[in-house]
């Protein structure tokens, strides 16, 4: 089977947001064309008829896919969110399954049903600005396409000629990687598919035939099932051209003739055509095992820089051969796609044979993960990031304006239609916009091969002579003319420069130019191209004014560029890991110079290492302790920082699993401190078995989901083993306080974690230690009438035992799970009456003065989980909807029946949306603000980091209405 693909996708960064009113230039004409079409097709669903005119106007061309049983599939459903590999295997599922279509009637579904699903992707192009959001989707649905075609080849094959077995008698499994866009999810609406087979082995036999036989005719009928022209039209052209070899090799090749091939031949071109490959058909585990074979090829451990000027001459070469009009072409032409591409490939293949992060096919996420590694400037990243989304974008619009795979950029009526397409007001000004970003991306293409010094040299003599003088005035000109409109220059970042020149020692001083020039030249250009060069300036001046030898920073950044790159754009980035990390100066070389990928394994790790390197005969040993958990705490959150800023947390819950492992670690190694030191007070010393007998640490809220971000609180309660023994129940009381004040006490190493208990039972008048007995009895399981209210029994849904008495935490854990559970959903009433007090309360979101409550405003993430934690009460009786994870709810619940799919995809998009906001909110500045405010200084940076353009889209992005708690419960179906 193809590769999944869902991590991103029923969300990626899809909102939710309503597909049906388009505005603009695009608006009037839009609403023109519907009048028609009621007209035209009056029995045509009304959902259709917007979707239906914006792309009869938007798409003159596409004019032939304009028939009633096509346009009845853009409802509401269909249009509202993003679907990924899952989502499109379960829509083609729903019409009729693979094995009971013959030749003739597959070929004509899969026809059908991907011309739906592009026509669907084209109408929500026009609305969704992210163009990688579409892009990913055409992808998926190739992808979902070629793997329907290689099982149908197969099973054909296996018909005619026989099972293909190896001599030890196993099915040889067979695979087809994606290539080029396919393969980076980038595809266009115009594009070929690049493929490219492979086998397992030749040593075996199909029946009579050789294994290369079966296997090559597999992959001409699977190739004719997607490119044939028949009366349905096809479904893709596909280009089998990347093979081994080129059209003149075999269509495909067996694992040990491929790795013989690219040891012997294999050419740059090749390793960067390999570098974006990933399975779309077949065995993915064999395509993975394939790609692994492979990667010494691709990723050599040597650094040649010479790979940057190949692939500038494939790139001329192309251009020269290949492009009919090279001004007007947004691919091959200067400052193209291709350049943009090619630009990050050419790193990716210098140095991903050391940096195994950045091994990974899409253009923007390998983008980032160069940008966070230190191999390029934040400013250079945003130039290509930007520009290439743009290109992209005008990409889709001119093909499926034309209806043709071209990259030429249109004239006439035409290219204004697709001006207002893209909500730009004339042609003149969509012209003005491309060649801004094609010399952008043109200026940093070249730059890898002709030995570019940085920007700021032109000026770094002014900037000097003005730092010598202190020049304020000058200072601020000469900066103005460097970041141009990068950021207004103000005041801050002209004194913070100057104070980074204030003793000879310090990076821009005197001594520091005279004896490291190179230094300085980088060091001026990381500051200025980082996201926030105010921020930065100020972080660096602050770092470097608390040493003592600056030079030995100075050095070690000289020799490594790199590093200084990665520690500019993390002091840009992050207010909070930056003070952190003058916090903790020692940390820069184990946080910055030897990176390691963080996993919840070696945060446990880290934890418990730092606990026993505490000294147990000091002075004062609780201060010790709390010295070291501190210093292990400021350690991982910049390792998880800095990887996340980075984008190599692969999965979007990644961080918060991580967060959360670190948070759990911290409040065990508190418990066991706790419960050793009041041992020794009662002299009696325990052994490691008897020491948590009899007490446990429950977690909820985001703790207990598994979804702690930055600066989170941690929401706890304890419970213990009931006893008569007063005296034990005292010491369980006394260790109970000793470790809430061991996690929150101010210490000079850093902050703990702020605490609320106000969860456990009763509340802020409840015990803050509880027996299993009296917690059940709260709850209602015992003789005792139930106490405990609905809103408590929802916030139960996330209780986990984490620390302390395993078999204690089983049994606390076992009466959350049945009071949340087993007596079905509160009253719905209740539960709105309870929303709409938080909303009262606790909102700061006004949306009229363009406020937006990321929390607890109407479409926050509260509204999420409610409607998630209603359905799962109301349908707790099966067992797969009990889990403290909102996204691993949300899919069970669709799997049990309760949550439609679409509704799913739709809050799963919106709850990884506001998620991502809130951790970029909290990674910048390291607590619980969760408010987003139009015209804040960073918003457009935030938007971008989340890949919006701009905040306009972003705020229109949120907007959006989602599915609500009322809405859910007036169409939840009785689970199945």
């Amino acid at each position: 089977m193809g590769s999944g693909g869902g991590a991103e996708a029923p969300g990626g960064r899809e909102s939710g947001r309503g597909p049906f009113s388009f505005g603009g230039a695009l608006g009037p004409l839009v609403r023109a064309r519907a009048e028609r079409i009621r007209a035209e097709l009056p029995s045509l669903d009304e959902e259709a008829v917007l979707p239906a005119a914006a792309m009869a106007e938007a798409y003159p061309a596409l004019g032939h896919w304009l028939n009633p049983r096509d346009l009845t599939s853009l409802g509401r459903a269909s249009l509202a969110s993003a679907r990924d590999v899952r989502a499109y295997r379960r829509a083609f599922a729903e019409g009729r399954p693979l094995a009971d279509l013959d030749a003739e009637h597959f070929q004509a579904e899969i026809r059908r049903f991907a011309r739906r699903e592009k026509m669907r992707v084209a109408v929500r192009e026009l609305r969704v600005p992210e163009v990688d959001v579409t892009a990913r989707e055409i992808s998926d649905l190739a992808e979902v396409c070629i793997d329907l075609a290689v099982r149908e080849a197969l099973a054909w094959a296996d018909a005619r000629f026989g099972e293909p077995r190896s001599a030890g008698g196993e099915r040889v499994r067979y695979t087809v990687l994606g290539m080029g866009k396919l393969g980076g999810r980038e595809l266009n609406p115009g594009s070929d598919v690049d493929i490219v087979a492979f086998y397992e082995t030749d040593d075996g036999q199909a029946g009579e035939s050789s294994l290369h036989e079966y296997f090559a005719r597999v992959t001409q009928r699977l190739s004719g099932s997607l490119e044939n022209i028949t009366e349905d039209g096809s479904v893709w052209r596909v280009d089998l051209r990347l093979r081994p070899e080129g059209s003149r090799g075999p269509l495909v090749n067996s694992l040990a003739a491929a790795e013989r091939y690219y040891e012997s031949w294999g050419r740059t071109w090749e390793r960067a055509a390999l570098l974006r490959a990933r399975p779309v058909g077949g065995s993915t585990a064999f395509g993975n095992e394939l790609l692994n074979a492979l990667g010494s090829f691709v990723w050599q451990r040597s650094v040649k820089p010479q790979i940057a000027q190949e692939m500038t001459e494939l790139c001329e070469m192309a251009r020269a051969e290949l492009s009919p009009d090279a001004a007007r072409d947004v691919k091959l032409g200067v400052g193209g796609i291709r350049e943009a591409e090619f630009f990050v490939q050419s790193l990716q293949l210098i140095w991903g044979g050391r940096d195994p992060s950045l091994r990974t096919p899409g253009t923007l996420d390998a983008l980032r993960r160069l940008r966070g590694r230190g191999f390029v400037t934040d400013r250079e990243a945003r130039d290509v990031h930007e520009g290439y989304l743009f290109l992209r974008k005008l990409e889709h619009r001119i093909q499926f304006a034309t209806g043709l795979a071209t990259h030429v950029v249109p004239e006439g009526e035409l290219l204004g239609r697709i001006a207002r397409s893209m909500h730009i007001a004339s042609d003149a000004e969509l012209w003005r916009e491309l060649e801004k970003h094609r010399k952008r991306i043109a200026a940093r293409f070249a730059s890898l091969t002709r030995g570019q010094a940085p920007a700021p040299s032109r000026t770094l003599p002014r900037f000097f002579a003005a730092l010598d003088a202190g020049d304020e005035a000058a200072l601020t000109e000469v900066v103005a003319e460097r970041v141009k409109d990068h950021v207004p220059v103000s005041q801050d970042l002209v004194r913070n420069l100057m104070s980074l020149a204030r003793r000879p020692d310090l990076p821009l001083g005197a001594r520091t130019r005279d004896l490291h020039p190179s230094f300085v030249s980088d060091f001026t250009a990381a500051l200025f191209d980082s996201s926030a060069p105010e921020q930065t300036a100020r972080l660096f001046s602050q770092f470097f004014a608390r040493l003592v030898t600056p030079q030995v920073y100075v050095r070690a950044l000289e020799a490594e560029p790199r590093t200084l790159r990665r520690m500019a754009h993390l002091l840009g980035a992050s207010a909070f890991l930056g003070e952190s990390l003058l916090g903790h100066p020692e940390l820069v070389d184990g946080v910055l110079f030897h990176h390691k990928l963080p996993t919840e394994s070696s945060v446990r790790a880290a934890v418990v290492a730092a606990a026993a390197e505490a000294d147990p005969n000091a002075e004062d040993p609780a201060d010790a302790f709390v010295g070291a958990l501190r210093r292990a705490k400021a350690t991982v959150t910049l390792q998880v920082g800095l990887s996340d800023l980075a984008g190599e947390l692969d999965a979007p819950q990644s961080t918060s699993r991580l967060l959360t492992a670190l948070a759990e670690a911290i409040v065990q190694a508190a418990l066991r401190f706790a419960l050793h030191e009041r041992a020794r007070a009662g002299g009696r010393p325990l052994g490691p078995e008897e020491i948590e007998r009899g007490l446990a640490i429950v977690a909820m809220g985001k703790l207990g989901g598994h979804e702690l971000s930055y600066g989170s609180d941690l929401d706890l309660f304890f419970v213990y083993e009931d006893t008569e023994d007063e005296a034990l129940i005292e010491r369980y009381v006394r260790v109970a306080q000793r470790v809430l004040r061991l996690l929150d006490l101010p210490h000079g190493e850093g902050p703990g974690y702020a605490l609320d208990t106000r969860l456990r039972p009763s509340g802020n008048q409840g015990l803050l230690v509880v027996s299993d007995t009296a917690f059940a009895r709260y709850h209602g399981f015992g003789s005792e009438p139930r106490r405990g209210e609905d809103w408590e029994r929802q916030a139960l849904i996330k209780a986990r035992f984490v620390a302390g008495d395993a078999g204690v935490g089983a049994r606390a854990a076992s009466v959350a799970t049945r009071a949340a559970y087993e007596r079905g959903a509160p009253q719905l009433e209740e539960m709105l009456r309870i929303r709409d007090r938080m909303n009262r309360e606790l909102s700061r979101d006004k949306r009229a003065s363009g406020r937006f409550d990321l929390k607890f405003g109407p479409g926050g993430l509260v509204d999420v989980e409610f409607a998630v934690q209603w359905l799962q009460m109301h349908a707790g009786a099966d067992g797969r909807v009990r889990t403290p994870e909102t996204e691993a709810a949300l899919e069970a619940l669709t799997t049990a029946g309760v949550l439609s799919a679409a509704d799913r995809d739709t809050l799963v998009a919106r709850y990884r949306l506001l998620r991502r906001l809130v951790e970029r909110l909290r990674v910048r500045h390291g607590d619980a603000r969760s408010l987003l405010e139009r015209g804040a200084t960073a918003l457009p940076a935030l938007a971008r980091s989340v890949g919006f353009a701009g905040e306009d889209d972003l705020f229109e992005a949120l907007a959006e209405p989602i599915p609500d708690l009322a809405t859910i419960a007036q169409k939840t179906k009785p689970p199945r």
